[in-house]
């Protein structure tokens, strides 16, 4: 758990130590990268890390990604320009994602199957402890000291985890038999095709249009690779992705309530503050303490299910079922929302949506770890933790371009044609994109102060419909996981 945290904590805390950093070091036009370095490299290094831990052992991973981790950590804060902390953070992701997924999956090592729903209750309460501790240590640290010991405090919190583990963690010296041989051709497609979709969605309608032929052909090029991959791994010995998992049906139904989870989760992180920023009119910070109640949820939602799990005669069905439903509620009531809502309303719902998101996290994690073999274990919980990373980076795409497109659209719409006349000649062909034209407004229309409040009073209104129908594309989506937790059956693996 504290090798979790550790992970975890490293990146929530840049939200509020990147600033600071570019502030420094320049680079502004690369701002997003610094997170989706660590994003795209973390959720490529999961699959990779599972696998290699069933065939060599836990321990021997847990220590490569925390040393891994360690390095990256002073490499960043000794960072000299915003490349070298792009491409530090990017290795930072390699050792995150190695040692996530085996805390994870530690589950298998360390606990009985009766005992596992409890584990992950801690775990999903280490991670709900971490998305909030990490922008407030980072804040603290930025207040009082240079923005490099966000990072370089890492170092000796992980030299006292690694130690740790070293000392304790058991032995396991992976299958009996014949010694594995790693699959350098399954690693290369995987790691290809995957970082190939993964930039392909973080850049669309950021760096390039979705219909660039930058976007287009990453993404044609990564889901050529992955098929090729899929051809791969069918021959493999001793494959990184053993395909033979997801011949259990509730591998399959598993994997794909976590990527539709992922899909509405950080869909809704992203876009509740812009709503009760933009259009319920908060400051930035209180905006960010609405985030408070959906890890609050996930904690309480993640430590029930644990619990009820632990129990004897509870199905995983029983379980899985209410978590999912609440969380597809929970995110359908958001698009309820005005500007006349109150906070104590919106944070019900926010709540709620967390307690269904911990809620079937947690009940899909235990039951896929019970569903398999022990010598596969590593590889399921990756499985789980990447489709829910790339669920995650899906749904931030696709309700991006739900919420630009509505909000000009909707904006467009009602305008009145008496104010249209007041614009000045080509204002609302050159109109700034749905993210930026709330700020740029006032810049624009200056001098015409009257006009500008206008404009912004009708995008506002235009924006908080953009984000209404974001909501319900995400509440929609969450609510096919029902399906999924209706699927389930026992399957039951010492």
């Amino acid at each position: 758990m504290a090798a979790l945290f550790l992970a975890a904590m490293g990146n929530t805390i840049v939200s509020t130590v990147l600033p600071a950093a570019i502030a420094e070091l320049g680079g502004f036009d690369r701002y997003a990268w610094a997170s989706t370095s660590y994003m795209v490299t973390s959720t490529t290094a999961m699959p990779i890390a599972g696998r290699l831990a069933d065939l060599y052992g836990r321990r021997i991973m847990f220590l490569i990604g925390v040393s891994v981790f360690i390095l990256a950590s002073i490499l960043i804060g000794l960072s000299q320009t915003m490349d070298q902390l792009i491409a530090f953070r990017a290795l930072q992701g390699i050792g995150g994602g190695v040692t996530i997924v085996n805390a994870v999956s530690a589950a298998g090592d360390l606990a009985p199957p009766e005992e596992r729903g409890r584990y992950h209750s801690v775990a999903g309460a280490v991670f709900g402890l971490a998305a909030v501790a990490g922008p407030l240590a980072g804040g603290f640290i930025i207040d009082r000291a240079h923005w490099s010991w966000a990072f370089l405090v890492n170092v000796p919190i992980g030299l006292v985890v690694l130690a740790r583990l070293a000392r304790s963690y058991p032995h396991h010296a992976g299958p009996s038999g014949e010694r594995p041989v790693i699959d350098y051709a399954g690693i290369a497609a995987l790691v290809t095709g995957t970082m190939c979709v993964l930039v392909a969605l973080s850049a669309g309608g950021v760096l390039y249009p979705w219909g660039s032929w930058q976007v287009i052909g990453l993404l044609a090029l990564g889901l050529a690779i992955i098929g090729l991959l899929i051809a791969i791994e069918s021959r493999a010995a001793w494959p990184i992705v053993p395909l033979g998992i997801y011949r259990s049906r509730t591998v399959l139904v598993s994997v794909s309530a976590y990527f539709l989870i992922g899909f509405m989760m950080f869909g809704a992180i992203l876009f509740i503050p812009l709503y009760v920023q933009a259009v319920q009119g908060t400051s930035a910070a209180q905006s960010g303490a609405f985030l408070v109640p959906i890890l609050l949820g996930i904690v309480v939602g993640a430590g029930a299910s644990g619990h009820l799990l632990s129990r004897s005669g509870v199905s995983y069905r029983a379980v899985a079922l209410p978590g999912t439903v609440l969380a597809a509620a929970g995110m359908l009531t958001l698009s309820t929302l005005a500007p006349e809502t109150g906070g104590a309303v919106a944070i019900a719902y926010i709540l709620a949506m967390g307690i269904g998101i911990g809620g079937v996290t947690s009940a899909f994690m235990v039951t896929v770890q019970n569903a398999v073999p022990h010598g596969n274990i590593g590889a399921a919980t990756a499985a789980l933790q990447f489709q829910r990373s790339v669920g995650g980076t899906v749904g931030v795409a696709v309700m991006g371009a739900v919420v630009a497109q509505r909000a000009s659209s909707r904006f467009l719409d009602i305008l009145p044609e008496a104010l249209r006349a007041q614009l000045p000649d080509g204002w609302l062909d050159s109109m700034a994109p749905a993210g930026s034209l709330l700020d740029s407004t006032a810049r624009e229309l200056a001098g015409a102060a009257e006009i500008a409040e206008s404009v912004s009073g009708y995008f506002t209104t235009a924006l908080s419909g953009a984000l209404d129908d974001a909501f319900v594309v995400g509440g929609v989506v969450a609510a096919l996981a029902i399906a999924s937790a209706l699927l389930l059956r026992p399957e039951t693996h010492g």
